[in-house]
């Protein structure tokens, strides 16, 4: 899943798409969690470059490993809470 930030200049991806898609064809992931990366966007000159400083291991949740899809924050940072 992909969801870009408000502003355009944040690109969060994750490598879970659905999780009975999940367990079907990606049964290792779903064994050890799904990750979540932050791609910088410069709108400024164009390109993408992903944050060394941003990773979150999603299969080292206290209660085991998980699977993350759809990211949305408070405050509406990205795209998916324009309808709040």
């Amino acid at each position: 899943m992909i969801q870009l930030s408000l502003d355009g200049k944040r690109l969060y991806v994750t490598n879970s798409l659905f999780s009975p898609w999940d367990r079907q064809f990606y049964p290792e992931m779903v064994e050890k969690g799904s990750h979540m990366l932050q791609v910088d966007v410069d709108t400024e000159r164009g390109g993408l470059e992903i944050n060394p400083r941003f990773f979150v291991d999603f299969g080292a949740e206290p209660d085991g490993p998980s699977l993350a899809h759809e990211m949305r924050y408070p405050g509406g940072d990205c795209t998916s809470d324009i309808w709040l």
